[in-house]
């Protein structure tokens, strides 16, 4: 089942829930300079990725994340 995460909000909980650290090491700016959205959106698919997920961003700056439905409808359920 493909999730898009611009649809599921729900689904940036979850993530902010189980990996924590790591999302913050994605937002916080270690550099001078402040990251684009788009940036961000890159390594938040990577780290999907890097976490057993297949994700990939789209042109429209969404990120589509392949996951079993059963999955699907259980964080559904709890994190709605």
């Amino acid at each position: 089942m493909l999730v898009s995460l611009n649809k599921n909000k729900w689904l940036y909980t979850w993530m902010r829930e189980h990996w924590q650290e790591d999302l913050y090491k994605i937002l916080s700016a270690n550099d001078p300079y402040v990251k684009r959205p788009s940036t961000i959106k890159r390594e938040v698919a990577k780290l999907l990725n890097s976490k057993g997920y297949k994700a990939k961003l789209t042109n429209g700056d969404d990120i589509i994340v392949t996951m079993k439905e059963e999955d699907y409808i259980f964080l559904k359920l709890r994190y709605q």
